[in-house]
């Protein structure tokens, strides 16, 4: 453990001493980040969400990939068009991420939006080379095999979700929605997942009065809602699992070394609140930080406090909401 630590230092004393080769392997990550994000996507799109299953059953995406959904079914039921190889999803997909982007731009962040942009066109790319491959076909054959429908949602669900945070966590995402998600995040300082559900609920909802109106069947709307919802859900829970970024954790360490408060926000530029205490079994002055830090940093809290004081006591409470000025790292 001590020797990998000490590899780390040495790898970030060395970067910090070469700039360009620090910055090259940032952006070299971002793209890593976009394209594992756009890959893992993609699967999910062709393999479990547009194809329909012998019932017509199609599970409804929100966000952009969700409204590309809306503009097929609507130009089926206006056109009678047939959609091989998802070209309206492909084409839409990008289309309709072109406004949000250029809102990132000004709003979030040029890295952000460049890398986000990188994204959206791999996924469009994607998109299309896997929707005209029989790899889709094979590996909804084998799904169905199990129980088509929720089979289908609950691995779209996990895919779609796991996509947004991986590019969450590299400080990009996915386009379309997760954009307005990541920037109201952002302002809130709270978890992302919910605003997702939030926003995608109302395409859910165009597209199932589209269904009615092409088939007049309700119970197949009402039934294609109720799977979209736990789409919806799971996609939630998985980005808020895996960003830990918007999660924040209220600290409370009581040490006797005066020094820990100074120390401490040398570190984490975050403010600290101190009160003096007196232990009940010792009887001796001790000081009490209270601090608020995101999920991600508390592991390193934890490192910095026992390295100053081997006897430092610290409790853990995890917070919903965080008002005020929590200072966060810059969106680039």
């Amino acid at each position: 453990m001590k020797k990998s630590l000490r590899l780390k230092r040495k790898i970030q004393d060395y970067l910090f001493d070469h700039r360009v080769l620090k910055l090259t392997l940032e952006y070299l990550a971002s793209l890593i980040f976009a394209a594992a994000g756009a890959f893992i996507f993609a699967i999910g799109f062709c393999c479990f969400i547009t194809p329909a299953d012998p019932d017509g059953f199609t599970v409804i995406t929100g966000g952009i990939s969700g409204l590309s959904q809306v503009v097929s079914l609507l130009a089926k039921i206006l056109f009678n068009y047939d959609n091989k190889g998802n070209l309206i999803q492909s084409v839409g997909y990008f289309v309709f991420n072109i406004p949000l982007l250029i809102f990132s731009f000004f709003k979030i962040g040029k890295k952000f939006t460049i890398f986000t942009t990188i994204n959206v066109l791999l996924t469009s790319a994607f998109i299309s080379l896997f929707s005209n491959m029989d790899f889709a076909t094979k590996v909804m054959e084998q799904i169905a095999v199990l129980d088509g429908v929720l089979a289908r949602v609950l691995i779209a669900a996990l895919c779609t979700g796991a996509s947004s945070a991986v590019c969450f966590v590299g400080d990009i995402s996915c386009g379309g929605i997760d954009v307005v998600s990541y920037y109201i995040s952002m302002r809130k300082s709270t978890s992302v997942g919910k605003y997702s559900v939030a926003i995608n609920s109302f395409i859910i909802c165009t597209y199932s009065i589209l269904l009615i109106v092409q088939n007049g069947d309700i119970t197949h709307a009402i039934l294609s809602i109720f799977y979209s919802i736990i789409y919806l859900f799971i996609c939630g829970l998985v980005i808020d699992y895996i960003n830990l970024r918007n999660k924040k954790v209220q600290l409370q360490i009581i040490t006797s070394n005066e020094k820990m408060t100074d120390i401490l926000l040398a570190y984490f530029p975050h403010g600290a609140t101190i009160s003096r205490a007196t232990g009940a079994y010792t009887h001796a002055d001790r000081e009490v930080i209270w601090m608020i830090v995101s999920l991600n940093e508390v592991k390193k809290v934890v490192q910095v406090a026992t390295k100053v004081d081997p006897h430092v006591f610290i409790s853990n409470i995890p917070l919903n909401q965080v008002y005020g000025n929590f200072y966060r790292k810059p969106v680039e």
